[in-house]
């Protein structure tokens, strides 16, 4: 499996799901539900299916979006398509990306002041040491 589609089981299967998407569509990559189940170990295609059909645009025409995300004996789910999220998966990802790196730069943000702090006391003690 790719490393940029390589999707961490730590994380939600929603969220799993949701950049596995993006990256096969950063890429151009068309997949299938037996496809997507094979790279996400651990999700089933009945799950993805589910989560597909919250997240995804319709692949073809309106309506396709059920007609490739309904597991059935003639295997249409595992027709290779180009999947796409709609607009409020993918403003909602965009706003979990933000959150992430938000955080990130809280706690670089924390130890930036604990270094200020240090660096006020060594020169408070510098000066009364020096006087």
């Amino acid at each position: 499996m790719n490393k940029a589609v390589k999707a961490d089981k730590l994380k939600p299967d929603v969220l799993r799901v949701t950049e596995y998407i993006l990256a096969k569509a950063e890429k151009k990559e068309s997949f299938g539900l037996n496809t997507a189940a094979n790279d996400l170990n651990g999700i089933n295609n009945y799950q993805i299916a589910k989560i597909m059909r919250d997240i995804c645009l319709d692949p073809q025409q309106p309506g396709s979006l059920d007609k490739y995300t309904t597991i059935t004996g003639a295997h249409i789910e595992n027709e290779q398509q180009n999947w796409q999220l709609n607009a409020n998966a993918y403003f909602s990802y965009l706003s979990y990306l933000a959150i992430q790196q938000a955080e990130r730069t809280n706690k670089l943000a924390a130890k930036a002041l604990y270094v200020a702090m240090v660096s006020a006391f060594l020169t408070l003690c510098a000066l009364i040491i020096a006087a």
